[in-house]
């Protein structure tokens, strides 16, 4: 199953390689990784596609969750993809 992630997250040091770490540790395949700024200075836009198991995927969404750095979470995913 493929699954779309897009954080909104402040802009620090060290964010996108504790997210990436996240998804490494849960054995999801990264297919594609995107980041852009927004308009604040402060805060970075980050969209990751992976796939693997939507169970697994709830896990990693509410350790996102608590991160800090991140201020908005939104998943969506497609049964179709593989």
């Amino acid at each position: 199953m493929t699954h779309t992630v897009s954080l909104l997250v402040e802009n620090h040091e060290g964010v996108l390689s504790r997210i990436a770490r996240l998804f490494d540790g849960r054995g999801y395949r990264l297919m594609s990784l995107t980041t852009s700024a927004t308009a604040e200075d402060t805060e970075n836009r980050i969209t990751l596609v992976v796939s693997g198991a939507h169970n697994a995927l709830e896990k990693v969404e509410k350790q996102l969750e608590k991160f800090i750095d991140v201020i908005h979470l939104e998943v969506r995913s497609d049964p179709a993809g593989s």
